[in-house]
């Protein structure tokens, strides 16, 4: 697993503590729900993903999605350069599942959209398998891996995503 840690990717700290989750069933897999640049996967712009995540902190920190979250949504963000950012991590609550929902799985992010950048490439596939893998081993995660339409009204994970979600999120 290629793991960035907060320090590394430069993350601002939650403004409050994290409620912590003993255990989940599993794991919802998101999408960012916007455009992702289309050249983000080129070899050359993995500079690119970690702006990328700052810039997602940001805007869930400020309110951007109508609530102010304490810090980044998601437990873990994978982009397509095979690497895992750190997010809430294992054992603390995710705010990215829906109201309710949250204390039922973690939440993973994959750095594709709606525009732009929308199908998963194999290495962004690897790197969520690895975030899978990590939040059972640390978390103590179980074993479902579920869209996160799975149980809320949206189209998040985007097509492409979910239908490797129902396939069985296994390594391409």
């Amino acid at each position: 697993m290629n793991l960035i840690t907060r320090a590394e990717w430069h993350a601002k700290k939650p403004t409050s503590g994290y409620t912590r989750l003993e255990s989940t069933k599993g794991v919802k897999i998101h999408y960012t729900g916007g455009k992702v640049p289309a050249d983000l996967a080129e070899p050359g712009n993995h500079d690119k993903c970690g702006a990328l995540v700052r810039d997602i902190q940001s805007m869930h920190m400020s309110g951007g999605r109508g609530e102010t979250y304490i810090d980044l949504g998601y437990s873990m963000v994978c982009c397509p350069h095979r690497h895992t950012f750190m997010g809430r991590g294992p054992h603390a609550l995710p705010a990215a599942n829906g109201a309710g929902l949250n204390a039922g799985h973690y939440a993973v992010l994959a750095l594709v959209g709606s525009s732009g950048l929308t199908k998963p490439n194999d290495d962004l596939l690897h790197a969520l398998v690895d975030a899978i893998e990590y939040l059972r081993e640390h978390g103590d995660a179980g074993r479902e891996v579920k869209g996160h339409r799975d149980g809320y009204a949206t189209s998040c994970p985007g097509d492409p995503l979910y239908d490797w979600v129902r396939r069985g999120a296994e390594r391409p």
